[in-house]
């Protein structure tokens, strides 16, 4: 069957608004939108996914949620009951967002296949929203092999048939396969924890600055965000759906100074009389009850030194 060269005139029109600089779709209309969101549990990566989703279903796309832990379905209606139901909800647009569920890569593949088969067929925007990303698309798992077939097969020829993506994902490498980072065109990073990954993110990074203690002070729902206007601090709004169900909890910020500059500026502050009335006794009281060890005492008790030296 012929097909007329496709035109993403939808993305011409379509913002999204991350919680930064609005992030222009006109950019992404020859080549399509691939998102991976990178970061532990807790992180806000799903929230991330989510309002992505909801801000295309408002611009026209249909959203596919792929939903493996079974909570989508109280957000937004229940999921569809099987791959030939959803077939007919893409194929009629009315609904605009899915729900799949999909506990493992076995149970994505007919859904996954069905949105392909319509995509291919019909060449209208569709949003697809995978969920914990490294449940169904990875270089070295021979049980998910279909399942990671599909979803490269999404993120390579989705340009052409108007199929947009953002994936989840814990870790920048390991996690999704080559195809997923060798395509992605907006990416969102969020607290890294563990200092080994820092190899893998740097050269991203490097141009910007940013540290790896950057990446470790980042907040639940803060990301850095790289996209084809470069890379921003962003803090992600709430997902409308999320929003009506989610507590409201308090934003911790982390109290001690994770980089030379934010040490520097925070001993500046503290004035010369306090730092001298830290003398031995209160020391090791202080010590003690925050579970120092003796080198790490030590340490402290020679920079406290040198900065009062460096203030007389």
């Amino acid at each position: 069957m012929a097909h007329a060269v496709i035109r993403r005139n939808e993305m011409f029109e379509a913002t999204l608004n991350l919680g930064g600089t609005p992030v222009d779709l006109g950019e992404y209309a020859t080549t399509g939108l691939l998102a991976v969101a990178v970061g532990p549990r807790g992180n806000g990566k799903t929230n991330a996914g989510l309002v992505a989703a909801e801000q295309l279903a408002e611009q026209g796309w249909i959203s596919v949620l792929i939903d493996p832990e079974g909570e989508l379905e109280s957000l937004y209606g229940a999921a569809v009951a099987d791959a030939e139901q959803l077939r007919k909800s893409l194929g009629a647009r009315k609904q605009p967002i899915i729900v799949v569920s999909a506990t493992n890569a076995e149970a994505f593949v007919p859904y996954g296949q069905a949105v392909l088969d319509v995509a291919d067929r019909q060449r209208k925007p569709i949003f697809v929203f995978i969920d914990e990303g490294q449940m169904f698309s990875a270089s070295k798992k021979k049980d998910i092999a279909a399942a990671a077939d599909i979803i490269n097969q999404l993120a390579e020829r989705g340009r052409k048939r108007a199929v947009d993506m953002f994936i989840t994902a814990h870790r920048y490498t390991g996690s999704l396969h080559r195809t997923i980072f060798a395509n992605k065109n907006l990416t969102l990073v969020g607290c890294q924890e563990d200092p080994t990954a820092w190899s893998t993110l740097a050269p991203q990074f490097r141009a910007s600055k940013i540290e790896f203690s950057d990446l470790n002070a980042l907040a639940p729902g803060e990301f850095f965000c790289f996209s084809r206007a470069g890379v921003e601090k962003i803090r992600m709004p709430m997902a409308s759906a999320l929003a009506r169900v989610a507590p409201k909890a308090k934003r911790v910020k982390r109290k001690l100074p994770t980089t030379f500059s934010q040490w520097n500026r925070a001993m500046r502050e503290i004035p010369t009389a306090r730092l001298e009335a830290l003398n031995d006794p209160v020391v090791n009281l202080l010590g003690a009850v925050a579970g120092l060890s003796a080198q790490q005492m030590l340490s402290g008790a020679r920079a406290l030194q040198d900065e009062l030296e460096a203030r007389a």
